[in-house]
């Protein structure tokens, strides 16, 4: 993303900057985790899960 922004990317104010640090954070969530779709997918199928947490 700041290869295609240049330099002004990396300031705070910057609109990429905005952008990519939501990127970031939205990684940060469990529910975009890997695990966390195969667990909404096996209960949606009625495939037994071992998720403990629901």
């Amino acid at each position: 993303m700041y290869d295609l922004g240049g330099g002004s990317a990396v300031y705070d104010d910057s609109p990429l900057q905005r952008r990519f640090r939501d990127a970031a954070t939205a990684t940060a969530h469990i529910q975009v985790s890997p695990a966390t779709w195969e667990t909404t997918g096996r209960i949606l199928l009625g495939i037994p899960t071992d998720a403990a947490l629901l």
